[in-house]
């Protein structure tokens, strides 16, 4: 993969750049996500998914936890 790669989101088909070669400039690191988070979006979907959808994820899985009770 190349150092920066525009590429599509899986989710909403909006197209970012993927800083792979540069992580730490990547859109994706603005999203703080826990391990089981990293998880429920990995088993959803494949590849990198632009920012506002792993915001929207993080909050999905987070109603499903409230939904059976895992959180307050």
């Amino acid at each position: 993969m190349a150092e920066h790669e525009t590429i599509s989101c899986p989710r909403c088909n909006k197209t970012f750049e993927c800083r792979v070669g540069t992580i730490l400039r990547c859109q994706c690191q603005a999203v703080t996500l826990t391990e089981e988070e990293r998880t429920y979006i990995a088993q959803n979907y494949s590849g990198c998914l632009c920012a506002s959808c792993m915001e929207e994820m993080k909050e999905k899985y987070k109603s499903i936890l409230k939904e059976k009770g895992c959180l307050p």
